[in-house]
C-alpha cells in the first residue's frame, strides 16, 4: 500500500454518494476552508486537498478529517500531490476527480513572504502595491481554470487569489471563473457581526481588496465618509461610519482572519454544493473587478445592487479603489499604477495575451531581488 493511500485510509473513508469539491492550496486560507468545512457541513462531501507537497496535504486533511469526526460531521478529506506548474499534470487529476467544484487557494506568491522572508522584493511590492503582484497570482488561477474547463466544464471554479484583479484577467481570457472569496467577503462578515445582523440579506457591501486597509493615513482622520471608503447599506440605505465599523477587523491580524474568511468560503462552497440561496458580497462575481453584493442559488450567481446603483457606476468605485492596490485590469488591457513600474522596465499598461511574457519578466526580477537585503 502507498503512503498516499495509507494516509487516506487512516483518516476519512470517502463520503458515498456525495459532491466532490477540489481545494487547491495549503496555505492559510485553504486550512480555514477545510476547519470550516469539518465543522459545518451537514451534506455527504468529498474534499480532496492538493498540495506542492504531500506531507502538507496530508497535515491538513488530518486536523480537518479529525475535527469532521468530533462534530459528527459527513465529510470526508483526502490529500494529493500534483505538479501545480504543469497544465498536463492538473487537467490529468481533476478529469480523474471529476469534481463538482474547484476553490483554488493557492498562487506563485505568497502574501506571507514580507515578514517570512523580506528582502528587496517585498519592499518593492510594498512600494509598488500588492497589485505588482498579479502575474503571480493569475499564474495558477490561468491553469487550474482552463484545465477544469477543458475536463470538466460543468464544474464551478472560486478563485481565492487576488480576485478582484485576477478573475478580470480570467474573464478576458476566456476562462470561466464565478466569483472569488475573502476581501469583499471578509468586509461584509466583519459588518455583519458590528451591526448584530443575523445573516447579510439585508446588508449589500461594495468594496475592493484595498479596503482591507483604511483608505486613509495613519495620521489622518478616520475617513468614514471619505467617498472611497468601502460603502453598505442596510434595508436600502446607506450605512454610515463603515471605517469605524471595519476598524476591529482591520487592527486583528492578518493570519487570524483566515478563520473568519475560512468560515465565510465554507458556508459560499455549501451553499453552491446543496443549491441553497446564498446572500453576500464577494470579489471578481462573474469577472467583474472589485466586490459587490450578490446573490447566489446553486451555482447561478446574480448582481444584488441597492435600488439606485447602476452596476456602471458600481464598477467605477471599485476602478478607482483599484489603483490603490496598484493595478487596474480594464477590459483586455492591464495598467500598473504603482509608482515603481517605470523603474522595472516593464510596461505600464499591456494586453492580457501579454501577460505570460511579464511575468516572466518578473520571475526574473524577483529572483534576483529575494538575495538582496529590504530597502524599505
Amino acid at each position: 500500500m502507498s503512503e498516499e493511500r495509507a494516509v487516506l485510509t487512516r483518516t476519512t473513508p470517502s463520503v458515498r454518494g456525495g459532491p466532490t469539491l477540489v481545494v487547491i492550496g495549503t496555505g492559510g486560507l485553504a486550512r480555514g476552508l477545510c476547519y470550516a468545512l469539518a465543522t459545518t457541513t451537514r451534506i455527504p462531501l468529498d474534499v480532496v486537498v492538493v498540495g506542492r507537497r504531500q506531507e502538507r496535504a496530508a497535515e491538513v486533511c488530518y486536523v480537518a478529517a479529525t475535527r469532521a469526526a468530533l462534530a459528527g460531521a459527513p465529510v470526508a478529506f483526502h490529500p494529493k500531490t500534483a505538479d501545480l506548474s504543469s497544465d498536463d499534470a492538473l487537467a490529468d487529476l481533476l478529469s480523474r476527480l471529476a469534481p463538482d467544484g474547484l476553490v483554488l487557494a493557492a498562487s506563485s506568491q505568497s502574501p506571507w513572504e514580507r515578514t517570512t522572508a523580506p528582502s528587496a522584493w517585498t519592499s518593492l511590492v510594498k512600494h509598488a502595491g500588492f497589485g505588482l503582484t498579479l502575474p503571480f497570482q493569475a499564474e495558477l488561477a490561468l491553469r487550474a481554470g482552463r484545465a477544469l474547463a477543458a475536463v470538466r466544464p460543468a464544474a464551478w471554479f472560486v478563485n481565492a487569489c487576488f480576485p478582484d484583479a485576477v478573475n478580470p484577467v480570467l474573464a478576458a481570457t476566456g476562462v470561466p471563473v464565478l466569483c472569488g472569496v475573502g476581501n469583499v467577503g471578509l468586509l461584509a462578515a466583519s459588518l455583519q457581526a458590528a451591526l448584530d445582523l443575523p445573516d447579510q440579506r439585508r446588508l449589500h457591501v461594495l468594496a475592493h481588496h484595498a479596503h482591507l486597509h483604511a483608505p486613509h493615513g495613519p495620521d489622518e482622520p478616520d475617513g468614514a465618509d471619505e467617498p472611497d471608503e468601502a460603502m453598505a447599506w442596510l434595508d436600502g440605505e446607506p450605512v454610515a461610519g463603515t471605517g469605524k465599523l471595519l476598524a476591529a477587523q482591520r487592527a486583528a491580524d492578518r493570519a487570524e482572519l483566515n478563520h473568519v474568511t475560512g468560515l465565510s468560503a465554507a458556508t459560499l462552497v455549501l451553499g453552491l454544493l446543496s443549491g441553497a440561496q446564498t446572500d453576500t458580497s464577494l470579489p471578481g462575481p462573474l469577472g467583474l473587478p472589485g466586490g459587490y453584493p450578490v446573490r447566489l442559488t446553486g451555482a447561478r450567481l446574480e448582481l444584488r445592487l441597492p435600488a439606485g446603483l447602476a452596476l456602471e457606476d458600481a464598477v467605477a468605485f471599485n476602478q478607482r479603489c483599484a489603483i490603490r492596490d496598484g493595478v487596474v485590469v480594464d477590459g483586455e488591457r492591464v495598467r500598473f499604477t504603482g509608482p515603481a513600474h517605470a523603474e522595472l522596465d516593464l510596461p505600464a499598461d499591456f494586453h492580457v495575451a501579454e501577460l505570460h511574457q511579464i511575468t516572466g519578466q518578473l520571475h526574473q526580477l524577483r529572483a534576483q531581488l529575494r538575495d538582496r537585503p529590504p530597502f524599505l
